[in-house]
């Protein structure tokens, strides 16, 4: 029983933070028209709509990170021999640990950073972070690792519901390609016209 529940509050935790991710790449995507861009984050950075949306997305990491790691420490103890073998292929859990680690510390500079900024100057914010070669790299590899962990999770969550299709993997893959696509376009466009 709690087990379902930390299952569940992990899922929908992790679908508010998708739906953000959308929400977050599809207002990215403004930057390349200036007047919407500025528009955009004009309304954005009121405060009744920042720190309530903001609140939103630290709660629901906060709570998908702590029933992942209850449903981790659960699954740990109940299986104390390895497969001996799998299906698919084999990502240690030190691997799978690590990369969930760098991604939590990617969404936590993510968000310090956008919180340091002036928001009457976002436009400039990221044209000055991402004309640096070590953030644009830095930022590409946490959407790599942001790309693996949806892909991995949103297959999992429709096994989990008991659909198994390939139709839907493929609309997962490309989903998140698209995703992933969306939001390093403004930071490569910026790097390479800079």
């Amino acid at each position: 029983m709690l087990l379902q529940l930390q299952k569940r509050s992990m899922a929908l935790a992790g679908t508010v933070m998708t739906a953000y991710l959308i929400f977050h790449m599809l207002s990215n995507l403004s930057f390349f028209s200036a007047p919407a861009f500025e528009r955009f984050y004009d309304f954005y950075n009121q405060p009744w709509v920042r720190w309530p949306l903001l609140l939103l997305v630290l709660l629901s990491l906060a709570i998908h990170v702590k029933a992942a790691l209850a449903i981790r420490i659960k699954n740990a103890k109940a299986r104390r021999v390895g497969y001996k073998k799998h299906d698919k292929l084999h990502v240690p859990a030190a691997l799978v640990s690590l990369s969930v680690a760098l991604l939590l510390l990617f969404i936590v500079v993510h968000i310090a950073q956008t919180l340091m900024l002036d928001t009457n100057h976002v436009r400039a914010a990221m044209l000055d972070w991402f004309s640096a070669t070590w953030m644009l790299l830095f930022y590409l590899a946490g959407l790599f690792i942001l790309a693996m962990h949806l892909q991995h999770s949103l297959v999992n969550v429709l096994q989990t519901l008991g659909i198994s299709s390939r139709m839907y993997q493929v609309l997962i893959i490309s989903g998140v390609v698209l995703l992933t696509a969306g939001f390093a376009s403004v930071p490569v466009y910026i790097w390479i016209t800079a």
